[in-house]
């Protein structure tokens, strides 16, 4: 491992152990290749009253999103929602139970995104999708039963990433407005030679080799990887919508997503960071490995419910 200066969380050494290192550089199919455990430590996905599968036109064609409603008497909030995996690995499964688990706690519904994949699709296709799903959300929330007023952003990782573009593109384009977005462990920066990164650059689930590979496949040579639309964190962000950012003590993107949520309050935007030290990258998807995973969900889902559910 790399000399971290935190101690491991309870069971997250244990989970180390069992999803195993990186072996070889990165792949595609590797990349793409789910081991059997990862989904044993997700857990089993929570019930919600309602879920959908849709399809609407997309800049790529047909876009794939999924509904997740929880039991409520009245239309509730909408978050659009992007998974994680890199900008190259993901479907609308690989985080259902993390969605499933979001919509029942902030009692929103939760609208999933299943945005093309790099390298097949690079910059900014991921972006386009992510956008024209916000779009549709906003004009059609109320065909879903679902109140568009109250209209949020969020996603993990990579999707992180795409929640804060298409909250900055809200901005500068004058709607739709949002109450929130939430970033869970997010990509804010192009950048890989920061503390965290340096010091957890392996052994810690995701390593700093997978990151600049993500980045390759994602950006390739010639993409200026500086602009807002890749690395927000260079962006203006005076006006953007509340920000709830996650960050994990252990994860190589642990300084950026500290920055981020610093830069959000310097420039005048309510901002609020959860940040759990002695886990891992990702850690709110293993609900069944990781106790303190359970808690910063729960606090998490609070605080995009009073933005959202309350407008507190």
């Amino acid at each position: 491992m790399g000399e971290a200066s935190e101690r491991l969380d309870e069971g997250v050494a244990g989970l180390l152990e069992l999803i195993g290192g990186p072996t070889g550089p990165p792949s595609l199919e590797t990349m793409r290749t789910r081991p059997p455990i990862v989904a044993e430590l997700k857990g089993p996905p929570e019930p919600v009253d309602h879920v959908a599968d849709l399809s609407i036109d997309g800049p790529g064609g047909d876009l794939g999103l999924r509904l997740y409603r929880p039991r409520c008497a009245e239309p509730p909030p909408l978050l659009v929602y992007m998974h994680g995996g890199g900008w190259v690995v993901g479907d609308l499964d690989i985080q259902d139970g993390l969605c499933r688990a979001l919509a029942n706690r902030t009692g929103c519904a939760l609208l999933s995104v299943d945005y093309r994949l790099a390298p097949e699709h690079p910059f900014p296709a991921a972006v386009e999708d992510s956008w024209a799903a916000l779009e549709w959300a906003a004009a059609n929330g109320a065909g879903l039963d679902a109140d568009p007023q109250r209209l949020g952003v969020a996603g993990d990782s990579a999707g992180g990433n795409l929640a804060a573009v298409t909250a900055l593109r809200a901005r500068d384009r004058g709607s739709p407005s949002l109450g929130v977005c939430a970033m869970l462990c997010p990509i804010t920066d192009c950048r890989t030679d920061d503390r965290s990164m340096i010091e957890m650059a392996e052994g810690y689930f995701l390593t700093r080799e997978r990151m600049e590979w993500y980045w390759d496949q994602y950006a390739p040579a010639g993409v200026d990887r500086t602009s807002p639309e890749l690395s927000p964190l260079r962006a203006e962000l005076a006006g953007l919508a509340p920000a709830v950012v996650v960050t994990a003590g252990l994860d190589p993107l642990r300084d950026q997503g500290v920055e981020f949520a610093s830069a959000c309050a310097a420039a005048g935007v309510d901002s609020v960071l959860v940040h759990r030290a002695g886990t891992i990258h990702g850690f709110l998807g293993f609900q069944a490995a990781l106790p303190c995973s359970r808690g910063a969900l729960d606090e998490v889902a609070g605080l995009i419910a009073r933005r959202l559910v309350t407008g507190a």
